[in-house]
């Protein structure tokens, strides 16, 4: 096998030994099978770009190394575990591809040296990348500074090295997600802005795709320069008020959430020509929010939406999917299929509504105040024409009894939560409304409130002479 990559590499452009002209420029070698090169081998003095991905190398060779015009170098999707020492390009090259590799860390040398003209580096899916993380190393490493630009690092597991972000202070463009799912080599974030992240507020493209993100916080906006920015396959379920003053943000994808509704002052983004909320569970939008003034493409496909909204100018558009019927107009249809080019395997027509139920005291289809009720922890069967003096006290006069108030559990399951929970936990701690479905009292609470209503008598037990009478009696 190793004979066969010699003669590969040897008849290289049909020149033996792997002599080249020393005019070229540009040399792709991707997609070669190359494990390694033949100390003969010699590449032009003035390459600037060579392409070596798609092989199988175990190291940077030196060949490589020791070129001094390189500008762009792709050595991805090989098998290289470490790149360290500095090469004789270290202060030509622009660009570094070197994703998809067996990292062990970090090459060193573009902290170290600090390369003057490396602008654009992509280090992602290297999944081991932060094994070289310790012993001190990890907190040398993020004392210094680079002058990267555009970073792409993501599917790293970084998840307790993310200060290794803040060595990117002139970063303009982030990628710390993808859409392609691997979950065990995803860079779990949970918060952001996160730590290291929050030293890069000259970023205007963010990408955080697929990054477990639970909370973003109220300092977002020191991303004041932010001009697109991808939050899609979140766990997100609301967006504070500073969100909205990212007055720059021209693309904001928010797809696959779990988003229960949009800050009131959404309509402060007065540059935004792309919004996609796809994938959410809201029930309501900002009104006017098609007023923005150079809102382009609005994707509300499967959400919770119940009334029809004005499409305005929006250019592309998606509204399948929700409890509404959609428009059946020419002009719509022509929106939707131009928004769909790029999103392939959705359904039309209206979401059915078949699981509603919050709580226990949440109505559905099957289940009604008249069908229904709680006695003694249970949940009472229908009632029946033969059944109606089972019915619980429900004249104006019962209102006045102290046992018609004592609360009702079910004592079985505890039901699962849903998003709304917290939805409605926040608006409450808000003072925006106060929802029926928030007042299940605690068993503690329950039993302390049947305490007072029903005071324990005191009686003289048997074989007990406490006198409990008065001295008057």
């Amino acid at each position: 096998m190793d004979k066969t990559e010699d003669k590969t590499i040897y008849k290289l452009n049909g020149h033996k030994n792997g002599i080249i002209k020393d005019n070229i420029t540009i040399l792709n070698l991707s997609h070669r099978n190359i494990k390694n090169f033949d100390e003969h081998m010699k590449l032009p003095p003035n390459l600037k770009e060579l392409n070596l991905s798609h092989n199988r190398l175990e190291n940077v060779p030196e060949v490589v190394t020791n070129l001094k015009n390189i500008r762009v170098l792709d050595v991805s999707y090989n098998k290289i575990k470490y790149f360290d020492e500095t090469p004789s390009f270290c202060h030509s090259i622009e660009y570094l591809n070197i994703s998809n590799n067996e990292l062990q860390g970090p090459p060193a040398w573009i902290w170290f040296d600090s390369p003057k003209k490396l602008s654009e580096l992509n280090i992602s899916s290297n999944l081991n990348l932060a094994n070289s993380f310790k012993h001190g190393y990890f907190e040398e490493i993020i004392e210094y500074k680079t002058n990267l630009t555009d970073i792409k690092i993501h599917h790293c597991r970084l998840n307790n090295f993310f200060k290794l972000l803040g060595t990117f202070p002139k970063a303009k463009c982030i990628k710390l997600g993808d859409n392609n799912i691997n979950y065990t080599a995803a860079n779990n974030i949970t918060n952001l802005p996160c730590e290291g992240l929050i030293e890069s507020c000259d970023i205007e493209k963010l990408d955080l795709t697929y990054t477990h993100i639970l909370n973003i916080k109220p300092n977002i906006d020191v991303y004041r320069n932010l001009i697109e920015i991808n939050l899609a396959q979140n766990e997100l379920i609301s967006l504070p008020d500073e969100f909205c003053n990212l007055e720059c943000l021209e693309v904001c994808i928010l797809s696959w959430n779990h988003l229960l509704d949009l800050p009131n002052n959404f309509m402060k983004l007065k540059k935004l020509h792309t919004l996609c909320l796809d994938g959410n569970k809201l029930c309501i939008l900002p009104s006017n929010i098609c007023s923005l003034p150079h809102l382009k493409k609005l994707d509300l496909y499967d959400n919770c939406l119940y009334e029809l909204i004005d499409l305005g100018r929006i250019e592309e558009t998606d509204l399948a999917q929700n409890y509404l019927d959609e428009p059946t107009d020419n002009e719509y249809t022509s929106k939707k299929e131009k928004l769909r080019l790029h999103n392939i395997g959705r359904w039309d027509g209206r979401k059915q509504e078949n699981d509603k139920t919050e709580s226990v005291y949440s109505s559905s289809s099957d289940l009604t105040d008249d069908s229904f009720y709680f006695r003694d922890g249970e949940l009472s069967p229908p009632l029946t024409d033969s059944g109606k003096e089972n019915r619980p006290p429900s004249s104006i006069e019962d209102w006045d009894s102290d046992n018609y108030w004592v609360p009702c559990y079910i004592n079985k399951s505890k039901p699962s939560q849903s998003p709304w929970i917290n939805f409605i936990k926040q608006k409450m701690e808000e003072g925006n409304f106060c929802p029926v479905d928030m007042h299940i009292v605690s068993v503690g609470d329950q039993v302390d409130y049947e305490k007072s209503i029903n005071p324990q008598i005191q009686y003289e037990s048997d074989g007990q002479f406490d006198d409990y009478s008065s001295d008057d009696s």
